[in-house]
């Protein structure tokens, strides 16, 4: 079984890297410079059953581990990372589901996640992405819940149709609930018009007095936290994936740039400044894949993996900007072009310093649970 699995997800990863190169390369500047994805790629998404790979089998799914679908979004990364970032909001949404959700609720919608973006909305305008902040409401109609609020800066806010929100339930309660587009008193709002990762959608949604049944609450009143810190934490290792899919791309720009520039007569990778930046983005990119390596097996052995998400999203997030800072150098004037596709990688390593926590308060909680041990 175990020989059987690994064939599986070598067969995932070749057919990642061919429609990676196939599809998605081809269009990595065209989606930064148009700011959304072209149309018709998402269909070939949903058509070669990316939406799936962590999805159960009975729900007709291809049942991958975590780490072997954070490997595929690493590799998706290098042709293009906002389409990776696109699937790992998906599958942080559908992990969450999976480990709180009633039977009634799985049943009710992981079938359709093979053709329908999930999205996980916690971020408020009143209160950034602290909970504590948060005024969307959840009240109690009988068997019932109405929820009401509106939830800003979602990943595939837009794009998706099916949303976990994280409400208020009480004064000092909250609860995360599912809800659909098609449920009446919902509506999108505002896009951002983000300078990074420009083809992931990060929209809004409005929320005026949704009915959802009982079921549609994850886990118990009072988990809204719990489940919120969970979704984190599974995005940050795969975050990391998509981190080390671009400093890859980095590396191979600036590889291939110096095999074919010299400085008078000597090649570029013959000059020991250009060495140390390459070996450099090559150590950063290693180290990388090392911890969200890492993080998913802690995952997969049911073992604690906050920690080690938070460190694979906080160096890992720090050394892109700077791999790419360093790639930028190796191309000196045609890396500050726009040309090459360095500087948007940098931007697209940029968002990543912010999203789904910021390094600052990853940092701290790295700080917290050294100084608790």
């Amino acid at each position: 079984m175990e020989q059987q699995n690994i064939m599986a997800a070598g067969m995932l990863h070749r057919m990642i890297r061919e429609f990676t190169d196939n599809e998605l390369a081809p269009l990595d500047m065209q989606i930064d410079a148009q700011g959304d994805y072209p149309d018709g790629l998402f269909d070939k998404v949903v058509n070669n059953g990316l939406l799936a790979i962590t999805l159960p089998k009975d729900y007709g799914g291809a049942a991958f581990d975590y780490e072997t679908a954070a490997k595929a979004l690493h590799i998706m990364a290098i042709g293009n990372a906002s389409m990776a970032v696109t699937l790992e909001g998906h599958f942080k949404t559908l992990e969450q589901i999976l480990k709180y959700g009633d039977q009634r609720l799985k049943d009710a919608y992981l079938p359709s996640a093979t053709h329908r973006i999930f999205a996980f909305s916690q971020t408020e305008s009143s209160g950034g992405s602290n909970p504590k902040g948060i005024s969307t409401r959840a009240t109690r109609q009988g068997d019932d819940w109405i929820i009401t609020g509106d939830k800003i800066m979602i990943t595939n806010g837009g794009l998706a149709q099916v949303y976990c929100v994280l409400a208020k339930t009480d004064d000092d309660q909250m609860g995360v609930f599912l809800v659909d587009q098609d449920m009446p008193g919902f509506s999108f709002g505002k896009r951002e018009d983000f300078i990074g990762l420009r083809g992931t959608p990060v929209g809004e949604i409005v929320m005026d007095h949704i009915k959802v049944p009982s079921y549609h609450l994850l886990g118990k009143v009072g988990q809204g936290l719990e489940i919120g810190n969970n979704a984190h934490d599974d995005a940050r290792i795969l975050m990391g994936a998509v981190l080390t899919g671009i400093m890859e791309h980095e590396l191979q720009i600036a590889v291939d740039y110096s095999k074919q520039r010299k400085a008078l007569d000597t090649p570029l990778y013959e000059l020991q400044s250009i060495q140390e930046k390459i070996a450099e983005i090559a150590i950063a990119r290693q180290n990388t894949e090392l911890l969200y390596q890492h993080g998913a097996q802690l995952k997969l052995a049911h073992q604690s993996y906050a920690q080690v998400a938070a460190m694979t999203k906080s160096y890992g997030s720090r050394a892109a900007v700077r791999s790419g800072d360093m790639a930028l150098q190796v191309l000196a004037g045609y890396g500050y072009s726009r040309e090459y596709p360095i500087e948007h990688l940098i931007r697209d390593a940029r968002a990543m310093e912010i999203a789904e926590g910021t390094v600052e308060r990853m940092n701290g909680e790295i700080t917290l649970k050294q100084i608790n041990r």
